[in-house]
């Protein structure tokens, strides 16, 4: 949810996931060489999500871009996140607009999709938000770990006030 370095979200849980490996590969003895599984709960708070303006940027990919929008705020709701900020209009004046995002996890993978748009000229069918959501299905995979751990996301779920993360994390000594 994944190689980002602005999205608060996405990079948020980069770090703790590899936080959880580091964390896991210290816990244990030496001795006990082989295959050692953590599950690590995850729970990051829309506050913490809020300080910084948020991105929608995987692997150098931007999609604020590509929908050309400024978001410049979030708010998590029960089941997505939705992203809120401004278009600019052909006549220079600015639209609100939202985009929200549903994450998930399937076969170890964090996914995310675009579930509604509201942006002018934007509807969730069109070629843009469909290419978006099918560039996110191919890219979201974590990459750059050592190659002898791996990362699992087993569940995510997003409420009002909280985005919950449950990581499974294996370490091979």
């Amino acid at each position: 949810m994944l190689h980002t370095r602005k999205s608060p979200v996405l990079f948020a849980v980069m770090s703790l996931a590899l936080l959880a490996i580091i964390t896991s590969a210290c816990s244990f003895h030496p001795h006990m060489l082989g295959n050692v599984s953590q599950v690590v709960d995850v729970a990051i708070d829309e506050d913490m999500l809020t300080h910084s303006k948020p991105t929608f940027k995987v692997h150098n990919h931007d999609f604020w871009e590509i929908l050309d929008v400024d978001m410049d705020r979030l708010e998590l709701h029960d089941g997505f996140i939705r992203f809120l900020g401004t278009k600019v209009m052909p006549d220079g004046s600015l639209a609100d607009c939202s985009i929200d995002v549903v994450l998930g996890a399937r076969n170890g993978m964090l996914t995310a999709k675009i579930i509604a748009v509201d942006i002018p000229g934007v509807a969730v069918n069109d070629t843009a938000v469909v290419e978006i959501n099918q560039d996110l299905e191919a890219h979201l995979y974590l990459d750059g770990f050592d190659p002898t751990s791996e990362v699992e996301f087993q569940e995510v779920e997003v409420t009002e006030d909280v985005l919950r993360i449950k990581i499974l994390v294996n370490v091979r000594f």
